[in-house]
């Protein structure tokens, strides 16, 4: 059987990212590894996409 390093078994999948809650405001933590962003206050989670072009539009 082949082995191979597993990056994740060793490291939270979870990031925080810059980014603030499109609900409540609170901050906001990245699962790169599904395109999700989670609210560590309120736990609603979002497509990154969708938090991308929400702040792409409160830019202009």
């Amino acid at each position: 059987m082949a082995e191979f390093e597993n990056p994740y078994a060793e490291h939270s999948p979870f990031v925080r990212a810059h980014f603030d809650c499109l609900d409540c405001g609170g901050k906001l933590w990245e699962y790169a590894i599904d395109k999700q962003m989670v609210c560590e206050d309120c736990r609603s989670v979002f497509d990154s996409a969708d938090v991308f072009d929400d702040q792409i539009a409160a830019g202009d």
